[in-house]
């Protein structure tokens, strides 16, 4: 899969801006020359001063209409800009994965979508195209002043023009840091500022809202700070070019007219005309102090961006994958146990000789080799920090083992299509996220195409339906945000809901039922066990009430398997599975 990059910024959107703003030059300039010649037109009493108004008028309408169609149209192109952007940064995250998603907060990449890519589309948009063509504009200028005026004054004042990108690049060196500065510390803020929302409940139970708040007030602090020094940037800037390049070249444009005056080369109208042209020959560093703000805060948006883009995914589909011609379903399981079958079943997920260790750390599996067949249930058991969860991913791909092979229905996930891999999958795991809106969009976010009748028959299944009508709104009900309207084990079971929706042929189980209580634990256990009917199941526990009916159990310790085998012959000798197994029933007598 390539790297997704953002489309090239079309030559219309530069190219347009920077045109009209060379009219807009060429024009003022026309102007300026024309105010010149009605001075002297009115001085000597020539009749030729209503020509040469008119050259004023017809000059400063082309100006006005230029600079207005100019920013016109670079406004247009903003939001076609940041749809592209925002575009190319969600596909990037969702080709980053996981793994991505655990490394970084939230609100850091929340601030980078929002106002980084508004600022960057709006630089490239409104800033990329006039600032190109305003380092050429002392060049127009010049042109047209010594093609109507005189050439010596042109060539003395283009003497000054090299020095004009020397000062707009030393600014953007100069603040560079600061522009970036400013950038990190506001994704810092955002992603404070998600946070502390997303935990006002726990830092309320504990006492710390106000020691929150008194955090987030000193983040915000931090980023006024460094708005100002953007800002102080922007006034340095201001003054710079106001009182020594500006006033400079101003009052030496008008120390050459006074002299050429004096030599008789040029009419006072011309010298006249001279001065104001000068002030055209300041376009560029202009458009730097008018656009400072906009201009280093878009480059640093941009090398924001760039970077989330050019960050490679820890796992990505190899050169010319296909997706393999395979079929996983499952015959519908019979009172009598897969386990009966003969040996010869097909795999549907397969770990070979797998060992896997995160950047910089211990094997978090060493070794580990299983097989669940087509139509099989397998439970994976075993301590927190044993490696359960760690399997899951490798079967989903959001991790590559670092030595091994991860198959499913025989395949090396590594030469098949990560889509392919994960549409043979349905998880429900730990806890269920529920995006905001109602329990319809939810459901569909597993099959869009479902009509209410197949959500219905989905929530039955999952032992959900009879809550749901009895909701004033039913399939319309808002959940809230991340599903706050609904119990743990009601958000459980719209996981189960949406497992069977996907209607995946195998089904991975990592441990489910962990985060609910003892009442709604058994309507979850009953519809996990529907959910699996006719599906390859995988089942990942700590607690033991959802390992029920499976034909074999793996005991994962230290990211060994130290047992395996079927449960009755585990249950009956000395074993963690027998322990377990006690320990959960001990448990359940104590309620």
């Amino acid at each position: 899969m390539a790297t997704p990059l953002t489309p090239a910024l079309p030559r219309h959107v530069v190219l347009i801006p920077a045109a009209l703003t060379w009219v807009t030059a060429a024009s003022t300039t026309v102007a300026f020359v024309g105010v010149g010649a009605v001075l002297d037109a009115a001085r000597s009493g020539d009749r030729s001063g209503a020509g040469a108004m008119a050259t004023v008028i017809l000059g400063l309408l082309a100006a006005a209409v230029s600079a207005y169609l100019g920013s016109h149209l670079s406004l247009v192109g903003v939001g076609a800009r940041e749809g592209e952007r925002r575009d190319v940064l969600l596909r990037q995250l969702f080709r980053l994965g996981v793994t991505f998603r655990t490394q970084q907060r939230s609100g850091r990449f929340v601030s980078t979508a929002t106002d980084g890519v508004e600022r960057a589309a709006f630089y490239e948009s409104t800033f990329i195209g006039p600032m190109i063509a305003s380092l050429t504009v002392p060049l127009i200028a010049l042109a047209v002043l010594g093609a109507t005026v005189d050439w010596v004054v042109a060539g003395w004042l283009a003497l000054a023009v090299p020095a004009i990108p020397v000062l707009v690049g030393g600014f953007q060196r100069v603040f560079r840091k600061v522009s970036d500065e400013y950038r990190a510390t506001g994704r810092r803020f955002a992603a404070q500022f998600l946070d502390g929302l997303q935990g006002l409940p726990t830092s309320t139970a504990f006492h710390r809202a106000e020691a929150k708040g008194a955090e987030l007030a000193h983040a915000a602090e931090q980023l006024r700070l460094q708005v100002m020094r953007l800002l102080a940037g922007n006034q340095l800037v201001l003054l710079i070019v106001d009182s020594a390049f500006s006033l400079g070249m101003v009052t030496a444009a008008a120390g050459l007219a006074m002299a050429r005056l004096r030599d008789g080369a040029i009419t006072p109208g011309q010298a006249v005309a001279v001065v104001l042209v000068s002030t055209v020959l300041l376009e560029p560093l202009d458009r730097i102090g008018q656009f400072f703000y906009v201009g280093m805060g878009g480059r640093a948006a941009v090398r924001e961006i760039e970077g989330v883009l050019s960050t490679v995914p820890d796992v990505v589909d190899a050169e010319g994958v296909e997706a393999p011609a395979v079929s996983l379903r499952a015959p519908a399981r019979t009172a009598e146990r897969a386990a009966s079958d003969d040996g010869a079943a097909t795999s549907a997920v397969a770990l070979e000789h797998v060992r896997f260790a995160y950047p910089g750390g211990n094997p978090v599996l060493d070794g580990v080799s299983l097989t669940v067949p087509v139509g099989g249930r397998t439970a994976l058991i075993g301590p927190s920090g044993s490696g359960k969860t760690t399997v899951t991913s490798l079967l989903q791909g959001h991790l590559r083992p670092t030595s091994g092979t991860v198959r499913i229905g025989g395949h090396d996930l590594a030469a098949a299509p990560l889509d392919w891999a994960r549409a043979q999958l349905s998880v429900v795991a730990q806890s269920t996220y529920l995006f905001t809106g109602t329990l319809a969009d939810n459901l569909r976010l597993a099959a869009p195409d479902a009509d209410d009748e197949r959500l219905w028959h989905a929530l039955a299944e999952a032992n959900l339906a009879d809550h749901v009508r009895g909701l004033p709104d039913g399939l319309a009900t808002r959940v809230g945000e991340r599903g706050v309207s609904l119990s743990g084990g009601q958000a459980q079971r719209v996981a189960v809901a949406r497992a069977l929706l996907k209607d995946a042929p195998v089904l991975v189980l990592d441990e489910p039922t962990s985060q609910v209580d003892a009442a709604s634990e058994a309507a979850l256990v009953d519809a996990l066990e529907r959910a699996g009917q006719g599906r390859t199941v995988l089942v990942v526990a700590h607690r033991l009430t959802t390992v029920q009916d499976v034909d074999e159990v793996i005991v994962l310790v230290g990211g060994r398997i130290v047992e395996q085998g079927p449960p009755e012959r585990l249950r009956a000798a000395d074993s963690y599975y027998a322990r377990a197994v006690d320990l959960t029933s001990n448990a359940g007598a104590t309620r």
